[in-house]
Order: structure tokens, then C-alpha cells, then sequence
């Protein structure tokens, strides 16, 4: 691995992380068909990867995408969803990113220092850990999809980005809005009960935290309630 002396290279170590577990994820939940997947390695590691061209070639797009917004540190957080095929949320990958450094855009080239107890700087060197790391991350990942139901049929994907209050949106994504039907209680205070109602019932698994020099990075997984409703109500279906 490169080492990570510099902003853009962690950004380049963090994506390609992001962009194995992408196709991790995708393999430990079944959302495609495990012979739609290949064996590999990487950090030393057996990995599963996607082999269909437009699925590798839109997890590429999605990891570019968020590594853009990364350059520029306005992400907070990075996360994985599945979604039923009614649109659903079931499960929350999360990647929290909002501890990496925050850099001025024409320093994300220039080397990274670092300050120890006594307030000297020094240059951030290779960190011959890291691929153990990554490689503990992933091995973690992959044991913790264990502990979730199972999924329905037809479930998809997407990669999301939670960015830092202070980011603006990315050029050619404006929002979409549309009518919404009114609901009973559809108050400011309404909506924040529900939120947090729903919030409360989505169960949290962690998986692994990673610091190491600059790259320090949270794990998580997040599984609604709903996703449990519906994997009893498949697993009880003998038809």
C-alpha cells in the first residue's frame, strides 16, 4: 500500500477500502447471486468480487464519486444501503469519515505532519500496520453480516454520502422536490418524533474502528426493524 503521507493518498486508501467492501457487502448479503462473483485478494486477504461489467463499472462510478467530495473534505459519512424492492430501508453500512483531516484544497498533495505530546511536528510516515487493518476491518465485516436476518428477494443498493454541514451540495445534483400527502400529527414536531421513534427501533451492530496516523475511521452497521418483519414473514412462507 502507498504510504499515507499525504491527504490525497489517504483519500486514494480509504476509496479503495471503500470500494472491496462495496463488493463484500454485496456477496455477505446475497444481493446478487454468489456465482455472479469471483475470488480474489487483497491486503493479503480473500475477497469476493463482482464480475458483471456494469455492476463493477457502477461501484467504480459510486467510490469516484464519493472520493471527489472526500478531496474537497466535506464528507461526514459514506454508507452502503439495501433497500427492499418496494424502496425500503433494511440495512445501513455506515463508514464514518468525519475524523480525517481537514485540508486547504491546493495542500492535499503537500505531506502530512503530525504533533506528539510535546508539540512537535513531524512528517507522517508509512504505516506498516495498516494492511493488517484493512485486512481486520474487512475479516470484521464480514462476520458481523452474520448477525442479521435475511434479506427478501429483490433487494438492490446504493452508496450515499452524508456531508459536513458547512459543504455545499456537488454541482449537477439539485434536490428534487415533490408534494407530499398530508398525514395526521405531519407537524416540524411530528416528523422529529418519528424520526427518532424510528431511529430507536433500528438495531446498531459495530464493527471495527481504524486509527491509524490520519485515517481514523468507524464502522458500523445499522438493520431496521422492518427487515426482521420481513425476513419471519419469508422464512415462514411454505409455499
Amino acid at each position: 500500500m502507498p504510504p499515507i503521507d499525504t491527504y490525497a493518498n489517504l483519500v486514494t486508501s480509504f476509496t479503495d477500502f471503500l470500494l472491496v467492501s462495496i463488493h463484500t457487502i454485496l456477496y455477505e448479503r446475497e444481493i446478487y447471486p454468489s456465482t455472479l462473483f469471483i475470488a480474489a485478494r487483497k491486503y493479503n486477504h480473500p475477497v469476493r468480487q463482482a464480475r458483471h461489467p456494469l455492476v463493477c463499472q457502477w461501484i467504480q462510478e459510486a467510490v469516484d464519486a464519493c472520493a471527489e467530495e472526500l478531496m474537497k473534505c466535506a464528507v461526514d459519512i459514506v454508507a452502503v444501503n439495501i433497500v427492499s424492492r418496494t424502496n425500503k430501508p433494511l440495512e445501513r453500512f455506515v463508514f464514518d469519515v468525519s475524523r480525517f483531516p481537514v485540508v486547504d484544497p491546493p495542500d492535499v498533495h503537500s505531506p502530512l505532519v503530525m504533533t506528539d505530546e510535546d508539540g512537535n511536528e513531524r512528517a507522517v510516515d508509512s504505516l506498516p500496520d495498516l494492511e493488517e487493518q484493512m485486512r481486520a476491518v474487512l475479516t470484521k465485516l464480514s462476520y458481523s453480516t452474520a448477525k442479521l436476518g435475511k434479506l427478501p428477494k429483490d433487494c438492490t443498493f446504493s452508496v450515499s454520502m452524508e456531508l459536513k454541514k458547512e459543504a455545499t451540495a456537488p454541482e449537477g445534483n439539485p434536490p428534487v422536490w415533490i408534494a407530499s400527502e398530508y398525514q395526521e400529527g405531519d407537524t416540524p414536531r411530528g416528523r422529529r418524533e418519528s424520526a427518532l421513534k424510528t431511529r430507536d427501533t433500528n438495531r446498531t451492530i459495530p464493527v471495527r474502528s481504524l486509527i491509524m496516523g490520519p485515517l481514523a475511521l468507524e464502522t458500523w452497521i445499522e438493520e431496521s426493524e422492518g427487515n426482521k418483519d420481513m425476513a419471519g414473514n419469508r422464512s415462514g412462507d411454505t409455499s
